[in-house]
């Protein structure tokens, strides 16, 4: 737990109220700062004035969670939240399969099976499968959009479709792939 100082408005007489706030340890080592001297880089000890941002606020207790990660500035919950699941779901592609075999697979194309659609139609979530020299293998779901509005809505899961692999989809953490 830290206590926050906050700026009252001049509607409310001014000057700066202390609040109760969250920052967790897990926050503390992505920032390589240290609690208590455990790492040389920066020292933080009961009573220091560090410089935290809000990540969450729960309305219910009065209390929220800070982080010492300035990217967090002006960004709503639900896009913070959208790119944590996006840089997950990044994490298990690349320990999956390495980012230089990805590379080679830009530009090529691919069967595929539709998994499912969006609810406008415009784009679908495809498995591309990749015939090998030795076994037929199938690299993970990703996005494919359509290459034009002709095709819209055409396909439902279970299609067999083919596919280009343009790269990785950096909003949505997967494969990003266009429909031909």
């Amino acid at each position: 737990d830290c206590g926050v100082g906050r700026k009252r408005g001049k509607k409310y007489g001014g000057g700066v109220v202390k609040v109760l706030g969250m920052l967790r340890f897990d926050d503390i080592k992505e920032s390589n700062v240290s609690v208590d001297g455990d790492n040389d880089e920066l020292d933080i000890q009961a009573g220091d004035d560090i410089q935290v941002y809000v990540k969450a606020v729960f309305p219910q207790s009065g209390r929220f969670m800070v982080t010492l990660d300035p990217s967090v500035q002006n960004k709503k919950a639900k896009e913070m939240k959208l790119e944590k699941e996006a840089d997950k779901r990044k994490e298990r592609l690349s320990n999956k399969f390495d980012e230089d075999f990805i590379r080679t697979l830009i530009g090529n194309e691919y069967e595929g099976i539709v998994k499912a659609k969006s609810k406008t139609g415009d784009w679908y979530y495809v498995q591309p499968c990749v015939e090998g020299e030795r076994e037929a293998y199938s690299l993970p779901v990703g996005v494919a959009k359509l290459e034009s509005d002709e095709e819209h809505g055409l396909y439902s899961a279970g299609d067999r479709i083919r596919v280009r692999v343009e790269g990785i989809d950096e909003k949505r953490g997967q494969l990003a792939l266009t429909l031909i």
